[in-house]
């Protein structure tokens, strides 16, 4: 009835209904009055903000924090010029900040104060009717407001909400199938799109594009701390493969929700070429060619512009990746003879066979201005393939050279308590799960003093508690690791990788934890653990039985009496030609970047309608992550008739997303 008042009180003029937590910005109630105006049936006006669900910015149907570097004043000015005097139709405004023409008040009545509570619904009820009365609800594209979100009526909330929705529902029995049509289409898309693209080039920063393969992991989380690393230095665009030979074209960070999508046909690499250049993009960084044509090796030639190559595997070397044969084990690199018979089985891109693959290896890598790797195992294998090129030691940037890692010191292990195992992450054969349950097995049947915890999962259902002495935990999300380790509290961690790793974030995870670990002479584990006390490096083969072993004499000998075994020995080098490694946070910051110019983007940026043409597809952006792993179904909408077949085709993180709109 508030609102209804306030509105009353001033008969003749418009309302502008603006929540507490909003900042607004310019000549933002000009624009939103002149879009009011625009047409004579008008009712109501909402512009974009970070928490407005249909008409959110940067990511759509999302709650954002405001981008990096964009105080409100700056950000809605952007909007001014990109957009200027554009509108779409929406099913119903935003109450955060919503314009509403006296006329259409007249014609449709004021808010239903009988069938909405406080704050919930009663704005939507409105749109709705004016739109049965033929009068539109715009979402102005050229303002842009912040809205804090979520403290309008202080805790007052789900009980309300789900009254209000639930009248909507018998009042306007259409109103859901209208709202989840609008986002399926997203007409304002391209002017998002647009405001992205002028963020990119409006810092004036060198643009770097980093070429990536289309799976999650370590290779992608480098990237985005790169990108998080460089921020306020350079600007970083990634392009990964989608599905029928197209690619995606993204901001690195994951806050973010530009993308374009193009095919690699002539026509659609031409225009790739285009935009990458209308972004001046001035340097390639290859960080994975799996899933990527010959073309996107070609890029960095074909835009002029010089590319380095980091290492995150062994693809170039190796194209089961890996160095695993069908064992699922490390292969030995026994030569071109193994090599081959592997190949037979399980056949690299294109049929090529190992020589032809490392001379074309060899030739893209010899070009780079850097050969980047993380690690001294890793570089030590590429040089065997390019011993001539600028070969550059820099581990990944999540740990700082200058933190003290806090040393293990675990409590003494009390009879008859068994040792707490943990392994860590979504393990798949090379990860060491075949090899972790058969140990697990073999500790239930000899009733050892040993248990194995799985923080994460694998790549099939194990044997769990009570053939096996293991449990498995589930999913996690990086960000809780070092919680749920605290939970836990294993007595050490065990990593029963069965390939040369190059890096691993996990042991990265441990090592800042301070917990005790035993690894594989294999790859990276060994240089990372050099020196470093309650730390056992084991034979990366050993069968289970010498495993079970292993754990119950450590279990006695040295966790049973607060013993910590020898520090790890340094092994020998025959590699003293390469330098020590980079202090990775100042090598990227200042050798990465150097020379790499802020070029000028050719014509002043990507025209309109080359964005236009490349928005993705809905289901290109779920490829992708810009939408996410589904939050959660829409239950009730996909179980009815009229509603199933809408649902369906919308990805499952917008259906949350709008779920929780509508019951505001």
């Amino acid at each position: 009835g508030t609102v209804n008042r306030g509105m009353a009180l001033a008969a003749e003029r418009d309302v502008l209904l603006l929540n507490s937590d909003t900042e607004v910005a310019n000549d933002w109630l000009d624009r939103i009055r002149a879009a009011a105006y625009g047409d004579q049936k008008v009712a109501s006006v909402t512009p974009f903000s970070n928490n407005a669900t249909i008409c959110s910015y940067p990511r759509f149907c999302q709650d954002n924090a405001l981008p990096e570097g964009w105080p409100v004043a700056e950000l809605d000015a952007l909007f001014a010029k990109v957009n200027p005097g554009q509108v779409v139709d929406v099913p119903t405004g935003v109450g955060f900040c919503m314009y509403i023409r006296r006329a259409a008040l007249n014609d449709v009545g004021l808010f239903d104060v009988e069938h909405f509570g406080k704050g919930y619904g009663e704005e939507n009820d409105f749109c709705i009717r004016a739109h049965k009365a033929g009068w539109r609800n715009l979402h102005l594209l050229d303002t842009f407001v912040l809205h804090s979100g979520g403290v309008s009526f202080g805790d007052s909330k789900s009980p309300r909400e789900r009254a209000a929705m639930e009248t909507l529902r018998r009042l306007h029995p259409d109103y859901e199938t209208r709202v989840l049509r609008f986002v399926r289409e997203d007409p304002a898309r391209l002017a998002r799109t647009a405001v992205d693209a002028a963020r990119i080039l409006a810092p004036g920063l060198p643009v770097v594009l980093s070429v990536l393969h289309d799976r999650q992991g370590g290779t992608e989380r480098h990237v985005r701390e790169l990108a998080e690393l460089l921020n306020g230095k350079a600007v970083l665009l990634v392009l990964r493969p989608l599905p029928g030979e197209r690619v995606s074209l993204r901001m690195a960070d994951p806050a973010e929700d530009f993308e374009l999508a193009f095919g690699l046909d002539e026509a659609g690499y031409e225009d790739l070429l285009t935009a990458l250049r209308a972004f001046g993009v001035a340097h390639v960084h290859y960080h994975h060619l799996l899933g990527h044509g010959e073309r996107i090796g070609r890029l960095a030639a074909r835009l002029g512009v010089s590319y380095d190559f980091t290492a995150h595997d062994f693809y170039a070397i190796c194209p089961q990746i890996s160095l695993t044969d069908h064992t699922n084990g490390y292969c030995g690199e026994l030569g071109v003879t193994q090599c081959t018979e592997c190949l037979a089985r399980s056949p690299a891109p294109d049929g090529l066979n190992i020589v032809t693959w490392r001379q074309q290896s060899a030739e893209f890598l010899d070009g780079a201005r850097y050969v980047i790797s993380p690690s001294r195992d890793a570089l030590v294998r590429l040089a065997h393939l390019v011993p001539g090129a600028p070969l550059r030691l820099v581990p990944h940037t999540d740990i700082d050279p200058a933190q003290r890692l806090p040393a293990p010191n675990p409590p003494r292990l009390e009879a008859p308590r068994r040792l707490k195992v943990a392994v860590i992450g979504a393990l798949s054969t090379i990860k060491g799960a075949d090899v972790l349950e058969e140990v697990a097995l073999l500790a239930r049947r000899q009733q050892a003093p040993v248990e194995f915890h799985l923080i994460g999962y694998a790549y099939r259902s194990l044997r769990t508690q009570p053939q096996a002495h293991l449990t498995v935990h589930g999913r996690y999300d990086d960000r809780d690791l070092p919680a749920l380790l605290g939970w836990l509290q294993p007595d050490l961690v065990w990593f029963p990788a069965q390939w040369p790793e190059t890096y691993s974030y996990t042991l990265s995870a441990c090592l800042q934890g301070g917990w005790p670990i035993v690894a594989p002479n294999l790859g990276a584990f060994q240089e990372r653990l050099e020196g470093r006390g309650w730390t056992w490096v084991r034979p990366w083969n050993d069968a289970a039985p010498d495993w079970l072993a292993f754990f119950e004499d450590i279990r006695s000998r040295n966790f049973a009496t607060c013993q910590s075994p020898a520090p790890q020995i340094p092994v020998a080098r025959s590699d003293a030609h390469f330098a020590e490694p980079q202090r990775s946070r100042d090598w990227y910051a200042t050798d990465y970047l150097a020379g790499l110019p802020a070029h000028a983007p050719a014509g002043g940026g990507p025209e309109r309608a080359m964005l236009a043409e490349h928005l993705p597809t809905p289901e290109e952006s779920l490829a992708t992550g810009a939408r996410g792993a589904a939050l959660s179904a829409l239950v009730r909408l996909r179980a009815l008739p009229v509603l199933a077949p809408i649902a369906r085709r919308i990805p499952l993180r917008w259906q949350t997303r709008v779920k929780t709109w509508l019951r505001r």
